[in-house]
């Protein structure tokens, strides 16, 4: 460049000026210039999402913040969502797709100029792709605040979840559920609401009577189907509803479990008699969160599995898994009611599996003409709400009473039946043997006498290990090493032989 004066030069430049006409000139303010916001928030753009990184893991950040309040995942079980009342799982898959919808709305142009347009491409490609939705959900479902661990679902054992919101079962009042308190994932299909419930009763009368006996089985049933839909396990109870069929017991159950959704359910055939084979560990899978398992198709010459008995309706952790999960832990919620026909044998049986045990016993017979086709479906869509409101204050009266599941007389009568019937372990021991301090009786001698009353009567006998177990059981001895020794023979303390006690008293 020249200044005029000069044949160089096509100007003259003076500094001096020009600083002076800059300074001169109004202040005009500078445009806002974007930020990149703060890291606690969603990255949203008028183009769409932006994670923190182009990895996974910026995606599962993403996928945290943007669905915290509507997914959840349960280790060994999967994932969860809220559908506005409990944390239903997810057996739609509904997770994948919102994954999915995130990729699609990652951004293609970043505002801040962190990343570049061929960049975010390429990281967009990646999301929405299988691999990429699976990467994203497999690191989300470790993030704080996404875990659930199982042993807090459905853990609050007063608390019943409805579509009406969450029953407190030791008020009986109503709250609006919480998703970051109250992780329900069963629910009934009604809310609870106080009603007059005519043909309910009408039922209940027709099953049990109009009479004082009658009012006091209704009265007991209430109470143990209370019990039954709460979480609480401390009855250590097993309802066996008996007797010939067209009688009331399958009404009942039918209405139990459809008012009660997923809290209730069917259990395998034979779940709780003797098998030739291992049950899966699925099936206990089936017990997680459950307040109600229905237990029927009891076949003539079914026999308990009294361990199994004794395990499900004892309040331990369970260990179980699901079809192709992890083990997982739990505490138990469920109840048992067993329902049929026939009573199943018992083999070694003892006061740990009979005080178990309550037979309700269903004797009246409905006749035909009498008889209501669908009369299950029809009590709960006309009373379910009221209906429900009845189990709710039977659970009242359990939580707020003694707590005593023993029974009216006709259940104490025909329990007792059953056990003099089946227990023939049980009938030895009463009419063969006394209990005192100062006896004992020697280890192969009781059990060959015991064979030999079992013949005499016609009654099968236990195994010598059986028998053994039935006997350190009733003379209170935890292991084989508390059995005195003598002479290299093994001896009961605390029991003797009547015919042993009756020679030494006429010597």
């Amino acid at each position: 460049m020249t200044s005029p004066g000069n044949d160089n030069t096509l100007f003259d430049f003076d500094a001096k000026a020009v600083a002076e006409q800059i300074r001169s000139q109004p202040q005009i303010p500078l445009p806002t210039q974007p930020t990149a916001p703060a890291a606690s928030l969603p990255q949203a753009t008028p183009d769409g999402l932006l994670p923190d990184t182009l990895t996974d893991r910026g995606n599962a950040k993403l996928f945290v913040k943007l669905y915290a309040q509507d997914f959840r995942h349960v280790p060994g079980i999967g994932w969860y969502r809220w559908d506005t009342t409990r944390w239903q799982i997810d057996e739609d898959d509904t997770v994948l797709w919102a994954a999915g919808d995130l990729a699609e709305s990652i951004a293609t142009h970043d505002p801040y100029g962190r990343f570049t347009t061929t960049a975010l491409a390429r990281h967009r490609r990646r999301a929405l792709s299988t691999a990429g939705i699976n990467a994203m959900l497999t690191q989300a479902r470790s993030a704080p605040g996404m875990v659930l661990n199982a042993t807090r679902l459905d853990a609050d054992p007063y608390a019943l979840c409805t579509p009406d919101g969450i029953v407190d079962l030791r008020s009986g009042l109503l709250r609006t559920p919480d998703p970051n308190k109250d992780f329900h994932s069963r629910s009934t299909t009604v809310g609870p609401r106080p009603a007059q419930t005519p043909r309910w009763s009408r039922f209940l009368t027709d099953t049990f009577g109009t009479d004082a006996e009658g009012t006091e089985m209704i009265g007991y049933l209430q109470l143990v189907l209370g019990y039954a839909v709460t979480g609480d396990v401390g009855g250590q109870v097993l309802p066996f509803l008996f007797g010939a069929g067209k009688n009331g017991k399958s009404v009942l159950l039918d209405v139990l479990m459809k008012l009660l959704g997923d809290y209730a359910d069917a259990a395998p055939p034979g779940f709780l008699m003797a098998r030739p084979y291992e049950g899966h560990p699925t099936d206990l899978a089936e017990l997680h969160g459950r307040r109600v398992i229905v237990c029927s198709e009891v076949n003539p010459g079914d026999k308990f599995d009294e361990a199994r008995v004794k395990l499900l309706t004892g309040g331990d952790r369970i260990k179980a898994r699901r079809m192709r999960q992890d083990f997982f832990s739990f505490t138990p919620t469920h109840k048992l009611l067993l329902v049929g026909n026939h009573r199943p044998e018992v083999g070694t049986g003892g006061f740990a599996f009979w005080r178990r045990m309550r037979l309700i016993p269903f004797e009246n017979t409905v006749p035909d003409h009498r008889k209501i086709d669908n009369l299950a479906d029809i009590l709960v869509t006309e009373e379910g709400p009221g209906i429900l409101a009845w189990l709710v204050d039977g659970a009242r009266r359990y939580l707020a009473g003694a707590r005593d599941l023993t029974g009216p007389e006709r259940v104490r009568i025909a329990t007792t039946a059953y056990a003099e019937t089946e227990d023939h372990t049980g009938r030895y021991y009463e009419e063969c043997c006394t209990l005192a301090p100062d006896l004992r009786a020697e280890q192969t001698g009781l059990y060959s006498h015991y064979k030999a009353w079992c013949q005499n009567e016609g009654a099968p006998a236990l195994s010598s290990r059986a028998f053994a177990a039935r006997t350190r059981e009733l003379v209170g001895l935890a292991s084989p090493k508390q059995m005195m020794t003598s002479n290299q023979r093994k001896y009961y303390p605390g029991i003797g032989l009547l015919a042993d006690q009756e020679r030494e008293a006429t010597a």
